[in-house]
């Protein structure tokens, strides 16, 4: 039983590297994460999986947000966060057993707004973008599966240059940081989390984010021509995993 602990352990903390970095500089950990744990876990219940992944991302988020620093805009960022923030707890409080195939067609919805937001940034008003973010924030708090390309979405509204695609990524990581951090707490209260999860998974998860983080900000040097097919690299990986989840 130790044994079994220990590779499980060191499993999970490698996992949580790797979903770390792949989540900050992709997107989309979640349709890797939940069939890992899914299998390591069988017994456990969605919420609790969700739950204990959401820890994982509560610490690779403060691992990206360290290495990204002097990139965030703090005060902007925060002056989207209550109706996401909302959203978050209200979507957190309701998850039970989701039907994954669902996924495909938020992928495909959050990619066709992320191309488009560029063209609709001037059109949306502050009433329109908050409640874009509420819609955002219960999705998180929910699931939370390829919320990073929605968060690029919703903040594309803000900075539709292509030239900022990798900026808004870094923006991206630091309102899922404040998303997740709520949805963590509801979780917490509700008794999803798990001792022997969501440990391991934390400190792959600062190391993963830290990473991914100095990667972002390496990419961010570059031409807006190759951000964006970055960019559309992030959206075939996507939908490629939700499609096998939509087809299985």
């Amino acid at each position: 039983m130790t044994s079994f602990f220990t590779l499980q352990f060191v499993l999970l903390t490698f996992a949580g590297v790797l979903i770390g970095v792949f989540s900050v500089v992709v997107g989309g950990g979640f349709f890797i994460s939940i069939p890992f744990i899914q299998w390591l876990f069988p017994q456990v219940s969605v919420g609790a999986v969700v739950g204990n992944l959401k820890v994982g991302s509560f610490f690779r988020s403060i691992g990206s947000t360290l290495s990204t620093f002097k990139q965030i805009e703090f005060l902007q960022n925060l002056k989207i966060m209550p109706p996401a923030l909302i959203g978050t707890v209200l979507g957190a409080m309701t998850i039970s057993n989701i039907d994954q195939r669902w996924l495909l067609p938020a992928i495909i919805s959050a990619i066709i707004f992320t191309l488009q937001a560029p063209k609709w940034a001037s059109k949306v008003s502050n009433k329109g973008f908050a409640l874009a973010a509420f819609i955002t924030g219960i999705y998180s708090g929910v699931l939370g599966a390829g919320i990073g390309i929605m968060l690029v979405a919703l903040l594309r509204l803000k900075h539709p240059k292509d030239t900022e695609i990798i900026f808004v990524k870094i923006q991206a990581r630091f309102v899922e940081f404040m998303l997740t951090t709520a949805a963590v707490l509801t979780h917490m209260i509700s008794g999803n989390l798990i001792t022997a999860l969501w440990i391991p998974l934390a400190i792959g998860g600062v190391i993963g984010g830290y990473v991914g983080g100095e990667v972002l900000n390496k990419f961010g040097q570059l031409s807006g021509r190759t951000q964006k097919n970055i960019l559309y690299s992030a959206f075939a990986v996507d939908l490629m995993v939700a499609s096998k989840k939509f087809f299985e």
